[in-house]
C-alpha cells in the first residue's frame, strides 16, 4: 500500500492504477512516475475571489526558484487576498505582477526561495499521439499538502484557438495543444501539461467553447507563449471590430458610464458618473463602483474597459462584475444604442 499513499488525490490515484495495469505492476517500471513527481511539486493551488459562476480556486505553475508563478487570467486573482499553497502545504500571500489580456495569462509572485520550478523551454518535441500528464487542482480536491489531481492523455493536435467564453469571443487566438485528457474542469486552468520527462510543454487555459464544434475544448497554451510573456511582457492590446461596425451602422453601444481617468490609462476602472435613465443606471451600477470584468473577461484598467466596450453591440445582454466596497457583485444589463456623433461610453 505504500505506493498508493504517494498519490492521495483522485486523479493521481487513477494514473497510478492505469500505470500498474499497463506495465505489469513493478514500481520501477511505471512510465508516468517522473512526470507526476515533477508536476505535483511545481503546480501550486491558488485561492482568491469568488463571484457568480467564477470559482475562488485555481492552479498555477512555478517558473522560478524565487516564487514566480504563471496562471490563467481570471477573476479569482483579483480578490482582496490571493493565496498560494505549495505541494508541501506551505501557504503564501500572492501578488499579481503583470497580466496579458491577449494570451489570457498572468504572472504572480510569492515571497519564497529555493523552490522547485519548471524551465521554460519548448514543446516542439511533442508529437501527436505522445503521452502527456495534466496536473491541477480540479474541483478543489487537494488541500494543504495533498497532491493536485493528475490525468494521463495524448496530444491530439496543434491548432490556433477559435473559441468563445460565454457570449464573447475569446481574446487568445494563437497556437494551442489539444489533448484528449479532460482538463476543462473548475480549478484546472493555470495547471501544467508536461511530457513524460517532466518538462512543461503547456499551460492549461481557461474553459472555452469551440466556435467550430460548440463543445468544450481541452487545451493548453504552448510553453513558448509562456516563455515569451515572462521574457518580453504582455502582448499589445488587440484591435476591437465592434466599434467600427457600430459607427458604420450609424449607432454605437451605450451604457451611460463615465470612468474616473485622471492619472493615465493604467488606472483601475472606477465609475465616476452614471447617467440618469441609462442602461447602467437602470441596472444598478453606482458611482465609485470598480468594474473588474465584463462577461467574465478581466477589466484591470480603464484601457481594458474601453477595449471591451468597443466590442459590444447594441441590444447585447451582458454581465458587468463590480467591486462595491468589499463586496463583488454581478450586474446584468442590456447594451443601449446611441448616435455615433458622440464618443462617451
Amino acid at each position: 500500500m505504500s505506493a498508493f499513499r504517494r498519490y492521495r488525490s483522485v486523479g493521481a490515484l487513477l494514473i497510478l492504477l492505469l500505470t500498474v495495469a499497463t506495465t505489469g505492476a513493478q514500481s520501477s517500471d511505471r512510465p508516468f512516475d517522473l512526470a507526476i513527481e515533477a508536476a505535483v511539486q511545481r503546480v501550486v493551488k491558488l485561492y482568491g475571489a469568488k463571484i457568480g459562476r467564477q470559482h475562488a480556486y485555481g492552479s498555477g505553475v512555478l517558473v522560478s526558484s524565487q516564487g514566480d508563478i504563471i496562471t490563467a487570467l481570471s477573476i479569482m486573482i483579483e480578490g482582496r487576498t490571493l493565496r498560494a499553497v505549495l505541494h508541501d502545504g506551505r501557504q503564501f500571500p500572492a501578488k499579481v505582477v503583470s497580466r496579458d489580456e491577449r494570451r489570457q495569462i498572468a504572472r504572480i509572485k510569492i515571497d519564497a526561495a529555493n523552490l522547485p520550478y519548471f524551465e521554460l523551454t519548448a514543446s516542439d518535441h511533442v508529437r501527436e499521439g505522445d503521452w502527456l500528464i495534466a496536473a491541477g487542482n480540479s474541483f478543489k480536491v487537494a488541500h494543504g499538502d495533498e497532491d493536485v489531481s493528475v490525468w494521463a492523455g495524448v496530444l491530439s493536435s496543434r491548432t490556433n484557438l477559435n473559441a468563445r467564453r460565454r457570449t464573447q469571443e475569446y481574446p487568445y487566438t494563437g497556437p494551442v495543444l489539444i489533448v484528449d485528457a479532460i482538463v476543462t474542469t473548475p480549478g484546472m486552468a493555470g495547471g501544467a501539461l508536461v511530457d513524460l520527462e517532466g518538462r512543461l510543454v503547456g499551460l492549461i487555459g481557461n474553459p472555452v467553447t469551440s466556435n467550430l464544434t460548440n463543445t468544450w475544448l481541452n487545451y493548453a497554451i504552448p510553453v513558448e507563449q509562456v516563455r515569451a510573456f515572462v521574457e518580453n511582457g504582455p502582448l499589445p492590446a488587440a484591435d476591437r471590430p465592434g466599434q467600427a461596425a457600430a459607427e458604420k451602422s450609424g449607432v454605437r453601444p451605450y451604457l451611460g458610464l463615465r470612468l474616473f481617468e485622471l492619472g493615465g490609462r493604467l488606472k483601475p476602472a472606477y465609475v465616476d458618473r452614471v447617467r440618469p435613465r441609462s442602461p447602467a443606471k437602470k441596472a444598478g451600477v453606482r458611482k465609485n463602483d470598480l468594474i473588474v470584468a465584463i462577461d467574465g473577461r478581466l477589466v484591470a484598467t480603464c484601457s481594458d474597459y474601453h477595449e471591451q466596450f468597443a466590442a459590444l453591440q447594441p441590444g447585447q445582454e451582458i454581465e458587468i462584475t463590480v467591486k462595491r466596497k468589499d463586496e463583488l457583485r454581478i450586474i446584468k444589463l442590456t447594451v443601449g444604442a446611441k448616435a455615433t456623433r458622440r464618443s462617451e461610453p
